[in-house]
């Protein structure tokens, strides 16, 4: 309702507000919560649980993986600032899991510009490689004009760096995304653009959706690059 990233598979069920000692059976489609107090808003005509708490009741049930998504996009969409959203889990009471919404909440951040990015910075935040910032740009060694921004970036200690690059197969072959160029030219250019960054001391690591689902084997990369462990 409030249009915030949210994975595909944790569409349903569609989660609705019950009155304590209500025994209601749960579905695949409608599981029920007991909330006392419920903080309500009205959308579209619907009465829903207000922004915050549904951001909150998103942060304490859902993996970190998928519970950053939307609290970015919250961010993102500026549909809350980030003092509000930084206050708000100290203001719940009685709930369960409050430190899992206190790191998520810590970790939003409105620059992860879609639900992919945002669901690898939870696994990496998960594996002890928390990025150290996001969307940095580097200067074009080949052309002035231009500039070179990276998804995730680390810094090692002795000053050298590490950037993320978030890539999925839709980078490669949707039109919009490829300028209407074949894939080796797609190709040719990505690998232009990591040897640029490679000069200025940045190393590139390239992680792809799938491999979020298998953390011990992205951990396995990420070490091979040397990228900054917490």
């Amino acid at each position: 309702m409030y249009g915030l990233d949210c994975s595909y598979r944790y569409l349903l069920p569609i989660c609705i507000v019950a009155k304590p000692g209500t025994h209601i059976r749960n579905t695949p489609q409608l599981a029920h919560y007991a909330m006392a107090y419920p903080e309500i808003a009205t959308v579209d005509g619907i009465r829903i649980t207000g922004l915050l708490r549904t951001l909150f009741d998103c942060a304490v049930k859902l993996p970190l993986r998928f519970s950053l998504g939307p609290l970015d996009s919250a961010l993102r969409k500026q549909l809350v600032g980030r003092p509000a959203l930084a206050a708000y889990p100290h203001t719940v009471k009685y709930t369960r899991n409050r430190k899992a919404a206190l790191r998520a909440f810590s970790l939003a951040d409105a620059r992860s510009e879609n639900g992919g990015e945002s669901e690898a910075r939870g696994v990496l935040a998960e594996l002890g490689y928390p990025v150290h910032d996001l969307q940095t740009t580097f200067s074009c060694l080949t052309y002035p004009s231009r500039s070179h921004r990276v998804d995730f970036l680390w810094v090692r200690e002795d000053g050298t760096k590490v950037a993320g690059e978030f890539d999925g197969v839709r980078k490669f072959v949707d039109p919009e995304m490829t300028s209407n160029q074949d894939i080796r030219a797609v190709v040719a250019q990505e690998r232009e653009r990591e040897h640029c960054l490679e000069q200025q001391q940045v190393d590139v690591v390239r992680m792809f959706y799938d491999e979020l689902n298998r953390p011990s084997q992205l951990a396995a990369k990420l070490q091979g690059k040397r990228v900054p462990h917490a």
